[in-house]
């Protein structure tokens, strides 16, 4: 089931996800994500992308400047983004004010 479906342009970095923006799977009380995809919809330039957790204070980088090329996409699966929905908020940042992607996010 998608839970989130966004069209990212500008360099602004844009949440994705927190504790209101997801839905449960299973546990009431247990949000989560299972994937998420990214298209670079661009017709000619690469995208620069940065993916990243907040609590606030301190940003971890699931990666930063990631450079995904006009017309092609990037896929995470749950492996690679468990965390706390309740502790961190999840955020994308394009390098470039004309970058435009495409994400989807499921649970």
């Amino acid at each position: 089931m998608i839970i989130k479906a966004s069209n990212i342009s500008g360099a602004t970095a844009v949440l994705l996800v927190d504790s209101t923006t997801a839905t449960t799977k299973g546990s009431p009380t247990t949000p989560s994500v299972s994937s998420i995809s990214m298209a670079n919809v661009h017709a000619t330039d690469a995208a620069e992308v940065d993916l990243y957790l907040t609590d606030g204070t301190n940003t971890f980088y699931i990666f930063k400047k990631v450079s995904i090329p006009s017309g092609a996409g990037l896929f995470m699966g749950f492996e690679e983004i468990e965390y706390s929905l309740d502790e961190y908020k999840l955020y994308i940042k394009l390098g470039a004010s004309g970058s435009t992607v495409d994400v989807i996010i499921r649970h």
